[in-house]
């Protein structure tokens, strides 16, 4: 049957060959090739089935995995950032990266962008859908208090069963997908949450490639490269890093944009690379 999370679970009643054990691992991926899916005995199932009839309960398993890496700085090399960044796993299969750039630098920076991030993760794990939770929590922050203070919300939502990813931005800079002979770009020119009660939120769906990139970064990164050239050296930057490791791509990013400027940071600097591969 379909478990509400929208994936497969098959329950068989089995038994071994007289004188045989079965391992149920062994069973589940029989089951994936015929399905042609990626099966795998439910949590907590018996390890093997003997010669008496059993019933195995096999779930359809995750095809795709993540790595991810980060690279930041704070303005004038500053050791508080007011970026903050989370990544986690999430309900139904799904893998959670989100980052936000609080108004202006350093530790009060840091707390307004803390708290959004910190509330958007209890919302996602209550099972709220990502643009739901965005709203929710943007309507609590400009009723909820009379200053007026923003911060970005920039989220990526990877279905490690389908391979998709779901963009979903709020006053966030580019983000850019690195594939093995491009790099494709995703925009948007909406608002930070906190500022309006009625806010705008851009969201997109990718389908990804085993082997692809996601490299997302705050404003800091691209403001510090020249006006008119930002995204395409951004461009050039990623797509001639040979580099497997995302922690790497991360760090070799961040470099070559503190390497063109020559400069201590304006402003503080994230940057975030997520690595998906297939099983």
């Amino acid at each position: 049957y379909i478990t509400p999370q929208g994936k497969y679970e098959i329950h068989l009643t089995v038994k071994a060959a007289k004188g045989h054990i079965i391992a149920t691992k062994e069973l589940a991926a029989l089951v994936g090739d015929l399905m042609g899916r990626v099966m795998m005995p439910r949590q907590g199932e018996r390890p093997v089935v003997g010669e008496e009839y059993s019933t195995i309960a096999c779930v359809e398993s995750a095809r795709y995995h993540t790595l991810q890496g980060v690279a930041k700085i704070g303005k004038g090399c500053e050791k508080i950032s007011g970026d903050t960044f989370l990544m986690k796993d999430l309900p139904g299969g799904k893998k959670g990266i989100v980052l936000s750039d609080g108004m202006g630098s350093g530790e009060e920076a840091f707390r307004e962008s803390a708290m959004v991030v910190e509330m958007l993760e209890e919302l996602l794990e209550a099972g709220f859908p990502v643009r739901t939770a965005i709203q929710l929590m943007n309507t609590a922050l400009v009723i909820g208090r009379e200053e007026v203070r923003f911060s970005t919300v920039d989220a990526c939502l990877f279905d490690l069963y389908s391979g998709t990813c779901e963009f979903v931005k709020a006053g966030a800079s580019t983000t850019f997908i690195k594939r093995k002979d491009s790099v494709e770009k995703i925009s948007s020119t909406t608002l930070p949450v906190g500022v309006l009660q009625e806010l705008e939120i851009d969201v997109e769906t990718k389908e990804l490639t085993s082997g692809d990139y996601v490299i997302m970064v705050t404003d800091g990164v691209i403001d510090a490269l020249p006006v008119g050239e930002q995204e395409a050296l951004m461009c050039t930057f990623i797509q001639d890093a040979d580099i497997v490791n995302p922690k790497e791509l991360a760090h070799h990013i961040l470099g070559q944009v503190l390497e063109w400027t020559g400069e201590v940071p304006m402003d503080d600097m994230t940057v975030l690379a997520v690595g998906m591969w297939k099983l």
